[in-house]
């Protein structure tokens, strides 16, 4: 009788035999190719460090992420500094390493190599930022060469507000048409304009601004466009005038009046106000003190799409001052209505925001530079008036 057990026992250690010789017919896993991930194309300041890290992916022959593999990182093109020369691959294949820009505006090239592979190269360009006095108009010209953020080409310049609160008249004027932004030199959005009027497509940006950096960004309405353009920075007196839009920031005092001249509701009789506009982050609270002795205070802020957000009159039952305390669930612009609770009052008030940005009273970053890792902030063409209404608050 024939032994098929025996027969199948060899033809296993046979099978078993020639698998391990198959796989070993392969070889080790090895280092195979270089995969850009992620960090390529930015723009910031000089002298400033890339948003984003640069990340590549190591890849091995088994078409898997490698570990272990040695990256390094070189400059090939303006001036800039990896955080590291060298990083080593992790367990998903990836290794990374941060960028700091050099003094020198302009383009910067940067590769990732590892041994025996083709190189990966990123991109990043430098932003010049030039000083630009108060009070002085300086010409400037949107290039190729310049920031590109987006589809818009932006240049920057830094400016510095010695005391405040401090009024500004901030603006651009060209031949093609302008669009104006200011950020805190730290990078966080805080206001923009755009047409003068239906008729003037120059930029006038208003602003009330505490003591500090600054930086001014002109850049176009449309996409790619290049020309000429002059910009100023003009010191005005820090107040808040008819019903025109006024960018403030974190930090500053307001003292002023309402009159019959500014902002009208007119349910259950005409109700006045003053309005500023503000660039509020989600997860910060927005902390405001509305004090007079000529009128019963109010509070009211909206947000872009014209919602009452929170509103107080009455800060406690000992006193008509109001008070908000809000924590921002979008960010957003906000428009702030300084106001009277009741018909027809007129006079003085002190207005201040806070510059704290949690409950507890302290201060945080409130985003990254948002200029350095997105497109400039774009708004409708134009900013259609909110009618500040009471109803329902």
């Amino acid at each position: 009788m024939r032994d098929f057990g025996r027969l199948g026992a060899t033809v296993l250690g046979l099978l078993v035999a020639f698998g391990i010789a198959c796989k070993d017919s392969g070889g080790p896993v090895t280092a195979r190719n270089l995969v850009r991930v992620s960090g390529d194309s930015q723009a910031t300041l000089t002298g400033s460090q890339l948003t984003d890290p640069l990340r590549v992916l190591v890849r091995g022959t088994d078409g898997q992420p490698f570990s272990g593999a040695t990256v390094t990182w070189t400059v090939t093109a303006g001036t800039a500094t990896p955080g590291s020369p060298t990083a080593v691959s992790d367990a998903q294949g990836i290794a990374a390493t941060t960028l700091t820009l050099g003094a020198t505006p302009g383009a910067i090239g940067i590769q990732a190599v590892v041994t025996s592979l083709t190189p990966v190269t990123f991109r990043a360009t430098a932003c010049d930022h030039p000083v630009v006095a108060l009070n002085d108009t300086v010409p400037g010209a949107l290039a190729t060469t310049d920031c590109l953020f987006g589809r818009y080409y932006t240049d920057f310049y830094e400016f510095t507000v010695p005391a405040g609160p401090q009024g500004l008249a901030l603006t651009m004027s060209a031949a093609f048409d302008t669009y104006l932004e200011v950020y805190l030199r730290s990078g966080a959005f805080l206001g923009w304009a755009d047409d003068i009027d239906s008729s003037n497509h120059n930029s006038r940006l208003t602003a009330i601004l505490p003591a500090g950096d600054y930086l001014l960004a002109p850049s176009s309405f449309d996409t790619v466009t290049v020309g000429a353009y002059t910009v100023a920075a003009l010191t005005a007196p820090a107040e808040l005038t008819g019903c025109g839009l006024v960018w403030v920031a974190r930090g500053v005092t307001i003292s002023d009046s309402v009159t019959a001249g500014d902002c009208v509701d007119t349910t259950g009789g005409n109700h006045y106000a003053d309005v500023v506009a503000l660039r509020l982050v989600a997860g910060t609270v927005l902390k405001v003190s509305h004090h007079s002795a000529t009128f019963d205070a109010a509070l009211f802020l909206r947000n872009e799409q014209g919602f009452t957000v929170t509103s107080n009159n009455d800060s406690s039952a000992a006193t008509t001052n109001s008070y908000i305390s809000y924590t921002v669930t979008f960010t957003d612009s906000y428009f702030l209505f300084i106001a009277t609770n009741a018909v027809g009052e007129t006079g003085a008030y002190d207005l201040s925001i806070s510059t704290a940005t949690t409950l507890s009273g302290s201060a945080r970053r409130e985003e990254g530079p948002q200029l350095l890792r997105m497109e400039p902030f774009r708004m409708q063409k134009s900013l259609s008036r909110r009618v500040w209404s009471r109803a329902g608050d």
